[in-house]
């Protein structure tokens, strides 16, 4: 494993080079998802989505090891000590598609961040009108392979591309990309930083090979993010079921894990999610062990939830 480039050189990216840290070939995108355009276009044509912002709720900041406080759907701060990172901003939804929950931060309502965390390149994930209007153009943006030169079109000058299993830096803070399942290429990412590990899992499918594939690399983890919405768009499944979730949570153990990807609606049939998929997942989580039901924090937008070691 090489070291990272001192401050002042190249964006920093660190690969691991033993095979077992490959890439693999990335699957065909389903017929259903390669629709999606066309879905939005036609959810364009009905009128305009407009969120509920609550821009009176401030951010409140804290001593804790790490603190997450959820936005709305997957977006969220993510604050270690002296590093804020801003996960998937969404702030500007595209029809037919938004969130059900109201946004729980107004953007100018944010915080100073010391960086972006991009898993993908669908549109509750990689909003390019957030990131335009996003003042501070100088921070740094951590993106999947692909995205860079779209990311440094808006403005932004310190943009690295991961691929899965490359290491980067925030301020304090060690980012490694890790594998995540989708229809389009995207990654998935553990944060170190303060002795502190928090696994962001993105909006991946079920895979259990990568998820003990993650866990025997980061075999501590004191906090996971889940997707839990069981979302389904012409009958293809975009994410984990709340029930597939459990089953992520009992292979990597996390100390906490923060249910995520979720509220999201649509139009039926094209689209279909779990309701109370944050609940159900809490459920599905206690079936096998009645004492993890405490590790399962809900956060509505806007909540944050804070660790100390």
């Amino acid at each position: 494993m090489n070291s990272l480039p001192v401050a002042g050189g190249p964006p920093p990216v660190v690969r691991f080079d033993s095979p077992q840290f490959h890439r693999k070939n990335h699957p065909r995108m389903p017929p259903t998802v390669r629709l999606l355009p066309l879905i939005i276009a036609l959810g364009a044509s009905l009128g305009c989505y407009a969120p509920t912002v609550q821009r009176t709720r401030t951010y409140h900041p804290s001593d804790a090891d790490l603190s997450v406080t959820r936005i709305v759907h997957s977006s969220a701060v993510i604050d270690f000590p002296e590093t804020k990172i801003l996960l998937d901003p969404w702030y500007n939804p595209t029809p037919p598609f938004g969130p059900s929950e109201p946004m729980g931060l107004s953007l100018e309502n944010l915080p100073p961040m010391r960086g972006i965390l991009i898993t993908h390149k669908h549109d509750d994930h990689f909003d390019a009108d957030t990131l335009r209007d996003y003042p501070n153009k100088s921070l740094r943006v951590i993106v999947p392979p692909g995205l860079g030169a779209q990311v440094r079109a808006m403005g932004y000058q310190d943009v690295v591309e991961l691929e899965q299993w490359d290491r980067s830096q925030i301020g304090s803070v060690i980012v490694t990309a890790v594998p995540a399942r989708q229809s389009v290429l995207e990654n998935g990412y553990v944060l170190q930083g303060n002795s502190v590990t928090l696994y962001v899992a993105g909006d991946t499918r079920f895979d259990g090979q990568m998820f003990r594939e993650i866990g025997g690399l980061f075999p501590t983890i004191d906090a996971a993010l889940f997707p839990v919405g069981g979302i389904r768009i012409f009958g293809e499944q975009l994410d984990m079921s709340p029930e597939e979730a459990a089953d992520a949570f009992a292979i990597l153990k996390p100390q906490h894990v923060i249910p995520y990807h979720y509220g999201l609606t649509g139009p039926m049939p094209l689209f279909l999610g779990t309701s109370d998929a944050e609940k159900k997942f809490q459920d599905a989580v206690a079936k096998r062990d009645e004492t993890a039901r405490k590790a399962v924090v809900i956060l509505e937008p806007g909540a944050s939830w804070h660790h100390y070691r």
